[in-house]
Formats: C-alpha cells, structure tokens, sequence
C-alpha cells in the first residue's frame, strides 16, 4: 500500500467512525418515567427518542404552578437552576443514530459560557464528547477546550467534593479533543490528573473510560505494545460491565490498530466482536458502521464476496434512514468492484455505478472531500479503461474542488493527471503535473515529519516521567517495608499460633461433618424415597452396569397412573401405593432382572435374555404384573414399554456401551407411547438392529441416529399393534 492509500484509508475511517466519546451523562437527576430510556439509550436509541419527546410534550403542557409564597420566597425560587436531563437524554439518544443537527439544536441553547453548574457542565461535555468536530463548525476544538478548562477552575476551586466525578469527566474530553488536535502534552496532563483522582476510587466505569483513552494517547505516540495493553483493559472491563458503547469503541479501535499493523486476522476478530456485539440491538446506525468496518476488512484481506455480502447488509439496515452511511456503503461498493481482480469489464461497470452513486449523495449532502474522492476514484476506473480524455477532466474536476483543502486527494490527482496525459501522448503535460505531483507529496511529507517530531518528543517526555515515577515508588515502598516488617513479623508470629489451633479445630470438625453428610446423601440417592428402588442413575455411577457377557433385554417402561398418583389418591394413600409398588416388584421379578427407578413414572428393567426368550415375552411379563397391581388399587392398569435388545449389534457387542442404551430405549418407549395413545390399551415397542452394521454409524447421539437408522431401514421395529403410525420427530424436520 503506497503512501496515499494509507493516507486516504486513514481519512475514510476518521471520517466515518463515531466519535472517541466519553460519558457523556453521568448522575443525571433523571425522572423516574424515563429511567428506562436513560439506561437503554445505546441500546435503543428509536424507542429512548419516542418515550422522552412524549414525556417533554406532557410536562410542557402542564399548567404553570400556583404560586402562593411571598415575593422574597418566589425571587429565590426563580434563581433555582433547571435540570435539564430530560433533554441532554433526549439530545443523547440522536447522537446515537448521528443526527447531530437534531442533537445541537436541543444543546446549543442550554450552553454558557462559562459553564459553572453541573447541569451547564454536562451541556458543555456532551458537544465535546458526542459531536464530531466537522458537524459543529460553530465551535472548533480548541474553543471547546478553553470552555472546558474554565469550568475545570470553576470546579477545582469549590471546596466541596465533586461526587459527580464531573472534573473526571471533562479532563476525559479534554484528552479526547487535545487527541484530535495533536497537542500531546496537554492529552498527557489531562489523563494522569484523571488516574490520580481515580487511584483508589470504586469507579470501575470512568477507569475502563480511562484505559480507553490510554489506548487511544499510546497508540498516537507510536506505543502500540502499550496502546494494546490499555485496550485490552479497556475491552475486558466494558464486557464485565456491559458497557455496549465503551465495548464497541474498544473493540473498533483494536481492529483499526491491527489493520494498521496489516494483521487482518486479528483485524477481523474484533471486527466481528462488534458485530456481534450489536446486531441484537436496535441501534441501526451502529449496526451498519460495524458491517462496513468488517466488510472494508474483508477487502482487505482479499475475501472479496465476504466483502460485498456485509456491504450489501449494511445498506439494507440504513438505505432509506441514514443518507450519510448510505454513501459510504456507495462508496465502499465502487472501492470493492473496482479491486475485485477477475470478471474486469462486469466489474469496472459495477464499480463505476455505485461511485456515481456515491458521489451524487456527498455532493447533496455537501461533503466536499467524499465527494471529491469518488470523482478521483471513477477517473481511476477510466484511466484503467483507457478511456485518459474523461479521466483528465474528472481529475481537473478533482483539483478545482479540491483546492487547498484535501492535499492528500491533489497529491493523487497530480499523479493520476501525469499518467493520464502520459498515457495520450502528451508528455509536456505529463511532465508539469509530476513536477506539481512531487512538489506537493514533499510539502505533506514535511508536515508528517514535524507532527512525527512531536510524538518522538512526546515519547521522551513520557519516559522520562515514567523513570521519576518509578524511582520514586521504589523509594517509597522501601520506606513502607522497613516501618511496616517489624510490626508484620510480631503480629504475624502471634497471629499464626492462634489461627494453626483454629484452623486444626475447624478442619477436623467439618470434615467429620462433610462425612457424615455426603453418607447421608449418598444412602438418600442410591435409590428413590417412596418405592425405594434403586437409582438408576446412582447405577451408572457406581458402574453397576457393567456387561458380564449374558445377552440381556433393556425395557424402558412408562406407567401412566404414576404420573398422577397424588392428585387422584391424596398424598398419603399414594404414597402407600407406591411403597407396595416397589415392595411387589422386588418380589415378582427373579434375581436376574435389575429394576431401576430411571423417572417417577418410568422404570427401567434389565434382565437376561435367557429367562424370557424373545422381547415379546418379556414385555407382556412386565404388562401382567401391572394389570394385576393396578387392579389391586382400582387403577388404569395401561403401560409402555420400550424394548432394546443387549448387546444391539451383535457383530460388535461391545460397540454401544450399557450406559448409552437409556437412549435407544428411550427412543422405542417413545414409539410405544403413540401406539397407546393411538391403541388405549397397554402396547410395547421393539428396537433391532440387522445384521452387519458398521459400528461408526452409531458413533454420536444415539436418539438422532437411532431414527436415522429407522429411515435408512437398518434399525427394525416390532411392536404390539403391527401398522400403527409413528411419528419420529427427526424424521418430521
């Protein structure tokens, strides 16, 4: 990338970013109606403008109040300074989707000068902080800085303490707009006067502003190791707090400093952290910056259909809200097109559209430089195109609006001119123009350098302050050692006999306790409070599932009158029921089957294929004992069973471990449920695998495969009530 590029990508992102803002209303005294809209203004910044202007509407027609007090109560009364926070909210929320016209005309009245109350203050930060300096021209940022200086006299000499942190605050505005005016030192003050008063405060929000803004002062001294550092800060204090604007700042500024390194992967990631960081908002504008951002990135990086996709969504979100955005997406299609290496003459007419796009839109909106800069591209294009006559008389086009304006447009446009006429033939032209082209690339080159020697100067101070600093901390901490060991070690040494006696006491006495409790509980979750059947979770833990070699039938068995037993016998006559229930299925069902309480109304029988012959016998053993147990208590003796047959693929026995076949009949219990429901008598359900299945099929969920294998005809059903419709949920997707 040669010099201009690199110029030209920086003006375009200075451009187009919202502003380094600081917070722009702290402690406000905001109704209790619109609290809401305060705390959600980043957020939903549409909504926070419709509930504040209908609250201004409503306290504006409001009748003015009686006033019964005498005249020297109502000249005191009249001296009472409004608060206007309804307003900088209100002024606050268009800020967010830059309409900054709507936003000064609601500030610029409520500003004085000097600014003396915190209400005035908060006015007088918010344009600092929230408004760009090319959309106030009124005020410039060095007025802004004298103002905010004035009111930081005002407050440094009340004899209160400023609980407000509004000292905090404009010493913020101050870095961010002595930043953007290169004046380093005055950046430098501001920010260490800031630490120091937040050196042991609570105030997690201001210091993760002021990492911030290390980040930013760093980063424009060339200290990038630095400038990271304190973003990194920055980010992970404003994820803490879900600070959404402080995060987003953050996370851009991370992607333009390794885009700026021409590390586009780390470029990127945070690109896309603030995507996704604002997509679930309502914020429409900030949505769309952040796709454009990630979508110059993608360009970038030569990912250009990534490119033109993010391009192409961000212009959805703004194409009839923002008229500005919409032109840099304009633009930014032109830029893509026109650097998309293949399909050349499709692409150059795609390019050239969107760039007459874009320059029709800053020309109405009346940004010169944009507009100056889409010209320069589209003769850029017709140079490409060969097509040197038109290109000449863009690039003229470019020089008269240019002016002395954008010298780093002219430097380009002079290059462009002298190989235009090159190009044509007309080498007396080119000549003059290269030489224009080179006188003015050295006078910017002259400027660049001056402004380097201010950030080298800058650097030397900064480590020479931070050599004082540390040599006086060291000195100052070897003080403290010295006072403070003598006292530690006599303190400590008391200290240590005592707390070794109590920590010996209290260790042995909880850990008897603990003992006895995990017992207790242990006992209590091996198996289930009312039937007292085991567990068959506290199974699976204990590995009492082990394979010992005997094919085995799995029956998952669902009992419709447990679901309900409460409330259709009362608590103490269920409970009864429940208890007889466990008592006769421990006595019904031989040694050789394990019953095990999977769910209050499911149980789960294993036992061996040898004592049952087929899956059919064994459920209708298990439907017997039900019936004959439900009449016994004047119940619906109906029930389901999910039979799975173990090993399931006999070729591979050990290929499904015991403590995944919950699974397998959880699925057949399913399909044995639809066929009661579908039958309204008690039904059972087989699962079986064919011969000769490839063990990796079933390697994963076995309730999604189980009903893959179903479709594929590789699993098996056999049921009580052959022809009965089911429904597999994953084969309904």
């Amino acid at each position: 990338m040669n010099f201009f590029s690199r110029a030209l990508l920086s003006g375009l992102l200075l451009s187009i970013s919202h502003s380094a803002s600081a917070i722009g209303l702290v402690d406000t005294m905001i109704p209790a109606s619109i609290k809401k809209s305060y705390e959600t203004r980043q957020l939903e910044p549409l909504t926070c403008i419709k509930s504040v202007t209908q609250f201004i509407d409503k306290v504006a027609a409001l009748p003015p109040p009686v006033n019964t007090r005498s005249s020297e109560n109502l000249l005191t009364n009249n001296k009472r300074v409004p608060n206007n926070a309804p307003t900088h909210l209100l002024a606050s929320c268009y800020i967010e989707l830059e309409d900054y016209e709507k936003s000064l005309a609601l500030l610029m009245p409520l500003l004085k000068n000097p600014s003396v109350t915190p209400d005035e203050i908060r006015t007088l930060n918010l344009i600092a902080s929230e408004i760009p300096e090319s959309e106030r021209p009124q005020l410039s940022n060095e007025t802004l800085i004298n103002m905010m200086r004035n009111a930081l006299k005002l407050i440094e000499g009340e004899k209160r303490k400023n609980k407000n942190h509004l000292g905090d605050i404009l010493n913020l505005s101050i870095t961010k707009l002595a930043l953007e005016t290169h004046q380093y030192k005055l950046a430098n003050q501001s920010l260490s006067k800031v630490k120091k008063s937040l050196k042991n405060s609570k105030e997690t929000e201001l210091l993760a502003w002021l990492a911030y803004f290390y980040g930013h002062y760093y980063d424009q001294i060339n200290q990038q190791q630095l400038s990271i550092t304190n973003f990194q800060n920055a980010n992970s204090m404003a994820d803490k707090l879900k600070l959404i604007k402080l995060s987003s700042l953050v996370k851009e500024s991370l992607s333009n400093l390794y885009q700026q390194k021409h590390r586009y992967k780390r470029a990127i990631d945070f690109a896309s952290q603030r995507v996704e960081l604002l997509l679930p908002t309502e914020n429409y504008v900030e949505q769309a910056d952040s796709l454009l951002k990630f979508a110059i990135l993608k360009r970038q990086n030569k990912e250009f259909n990534q490119s033109l996709i993010y391009l192409f969504n961000a212009m959805e979100l703004v194409e009839k809200k923002h008229k500005t955005l919409l032109a840099y997406i304009y633009l930014e299609l032109g830029r893509t097109y026109a650097s998309i290496p293949f399909d050349l003459e499709k692409n150059t007419d795609l390019a050239q559209k969107y760039l007459q796009n874009a320059r029709h839109h800053f020309q109405k909106l009346n940004k010169l430089e944009q507009q100056t800069e889409s010209i320069l591209l589209l003769a850029q294009l017709n140079i490409r195109s060969q097509d040197t006559g038109l290109a000449i008389l863009q690039l003229e086009n470019v020089l008269n609006l240019a002016k002395d304006n954008f010298p780093e447009l002219r430097v380009k446009a002079f290059e462009m001119l002298a190989l235009s006429y090159e190009l044509s033939g007309d080498h007396q032209q080119a000549n003059f123009h290269f030489k224009n082209f080179h006188s003015l690339q050295n006078a910017i080159k002259e400027k660049l350098f001056a402004l380097q020697q201010l950030k080298i100067n800058e650097q030397f101070q900064l480590i020479e302050q931070t050599q004082q600093q540390i040599q006086l901390e060291t000195k100052n901490n070897e003080l403290l050692l010295k006072n403070n060991r003598f006292k530690n070690i006599a303190y400590v040494t008391t200290l240590l006999l005592l707390v070794s006696f109590l920590i010996i006491f209290v260790f042995l006495r909880r850990t008897k306790k603990l003992v006895i409790s995990e017992q207790s509980a242990r006992k209590r979750l091996q198996s289930h409070p009312r039937t007292k059947l085991p567990s068959h979770r506290a199974q699976v833990q204990d590995d009492n599932l082990q394979y010992q070699g005997k094919p085995l039938f799995y029956a998952l068995v669902h009992i419709p009158f447990l679901s309900n037993l409460n409330g259709s016998k009362g608590l103490f006559s269920s409970e009864k029921i429940e208890v007889a229930l466990g008592e006769e299925l421990k006595a019904n069902f031989s040694q050789h089957t394990l019953v095990t309480q999977v769910r209050d109304n499911q149980l789960l029988f294993i036992s061996e294929q040898a004592h049952h012959g087929e899956a059919k016998k064994f459920a209708q053993d298990i439907e017997a004992f039900f019936h004959s147990f439900a009449e016994s208590y004047s119940l619906d003796g109906q029930v389901a069973s999910g039979v799975v047959a173990f090993p399931f693929l006999n070729n591979v026995s050990r290929a499904i471990a015991p403590e995944r076949m919950l699974n397998l009949t959880s699925l057949a219990l399913f399909g044995a449920c639809q066929i009661r429901e579908a039958v309204d008598e008690s039904s059972w359900l087989e699962l079986y695998a064919i011969e000769k299945i490839q063990p990796a099929f079933f390697d994963g969920d076995l309730w999604i495969l189980g009903q893959a294998g179903i479709d594929k005809g590789i699993v098996k059903l056999k049921s009580s009530h052959p022809g009965t419709t089911i429904n597999w949920p994953e084969l309904n997707r």
